[in-house]
């Protein structure tokens, strides 16, 4: 992931106005502000969603909701696959950080490599909105 933000990053941030020699071993480099970083973050998130990994609503809960996290209570795999991802249909007890838990069932793609991080008892991460548990996207990294 590393190279994907390296390469966006030398897209979206623009050459600066002024000239300002590098100083030695530095030639190539600048640091990249918040603002830089966020049109990253924007720009991942479009090429997830066109490349069909992930839903609208599943990057605004992951990046707008309530981070928590689920014990999978249940997992079927649809059959379906979109490059190195596999659909599952997946039943989760989520836990509210303030005390409690809700269920819910969330049907996402999960890299092939990690797809034993889904098994019934594991703890994945989960996001969902407060105020509407209907919903919950659910992220797992690669092994």
């Amino acid at each position: 992931m590393f190279l994907l933000v390296a390469t966006a990053l030398a897209y979206l941030i623009p050459d600066r106005d002024e000239v300002v020699a590098p100083e030695s071993g530095e030639a190539g480099e600048r640091l990249a502000t918040a603002d830089d970083m966020v049109a990253i973050r924007a720009e991942f998130d479009r090429m997830l969603v066109a490349k069909g990994l992930v839903t609208n609503g599943q990057i605004d809960l992951i990046r707008h909701g309530t981070k928590s996290r689920a014990v999978v209570t249940g997992m079927r795999t649809t059959g379906r696959a979109r490059e190195d991802f596999r659909e599952v249909e997946l039943d989760v007890m989520v836990h509210r950080p303030g005390g409690g838990q809700f269920a819910a069932h969330e049907k996402a793609l999960i890299p092939e490599s990690a797809i034993t991080k889904v098994s019934p008892g594991s703890f994945v991460d989960t996001y969902y909105r407060s105020d509407d548990e209907s919903a919950v996207a659910v992220c797992v990294s690669p092994a």
